[in-house]
């Protein structure tokens, strides 16, 4: 089926002291798609890990989802959730990166806020032949003026549980702030500029690897 509506971008980060990566110093370009049809919506994104060197690295996830309400026709509101859904992740990536998640999704009326969204999973890293887990993802994203600049704040937060004997439950946090520049040029959400934070608890699991960083961000959407 058509989509309803679609969202599409490439960015590019620059950022250093990435843990457990081929480099501590990195540009990361990323393409990103959301979109929506009749029953549900889908985000997925695709991270090149030094896209301009031979020895780059993939890695994916695809977030479909499915709304209920919407399926059955009724109104599944309640409180400040608007939607519930059904919800799926697959992560994919080098280095035999597979994990399985599936779950319930909620979207949230929040007042100024273009979306917020909360998943809650049961996580499945059959790529390290794990225990089954959770995962909770809540993401967001919030418009905001200073002066005649427009701002957005979005990103999200992933914890999850230790999946393995000999790893620990981990965090991730990832807000970004971005500068609208297409708007001084009367063209309006095309073109950001801003800032992306990494905050990650026992990286991939391992016990006392924590990335703390600030990237340098732009995002084009087209």
């Amino acid at each position: 089926m058509a989509a309803q509506w679609s969202s599409t971008s490439v960015s590019f980060l620059k950022g250093s002291g990435y843990e457990l990566a081929s480099s501590e110093d990195a540009t990361i370009m990323t393409l990103e798609h959301a979109s929506g049809w009749e029953y549900g919506d889908n985000f997925f994104f695709l991270d090149v890990f030094q896209p301009f060197d031979t020895g780059n690295a993939l890695y994916g996830e695809w977030h479909p989802r499915l709304n209920l309400g919407k399926v059955f026709n009724r109104n599944m509101a309640f409180g400040p959730v608007s939607d519930v859904l059904l919800a799926g992740e697959i992560n994919y990536g080098c280095g035999g990166t597979r994990v399985y998640l599936y779950g319930a999704g909620f979207n949230l009326n929040i007042p100024k806020f273009n979306f917020f969204s909360l998943n809650i999973y049961a996580r499945d890293n059959v790529g390290a032949n794990g225990d089954m887990t959770f995962q909770i993802s809540p993401a967001w994203n919030i418009p905001f003026n200073v002066g005649s600049a427009r701002f957005e704040c979005g990103g999200f937060l992933d914890y999850s549980g230790a999946d393995t004997d000999h790893s620990e439950a981990q965090l991730l946090f990832v807000p970004q702030v971005l500068l609208d520049l297409g708007n001084f040029q009367d063209a309006p959400g095309r073109i950001y500029a801003g800032i992306e934070y990494q905050y990650w608890k026992n990286k991939y699991g391992v016990d006392g690897f924590d990335d703390n960083l600030v990237q340098a961000m732009v995002k084009w959407f087209f």
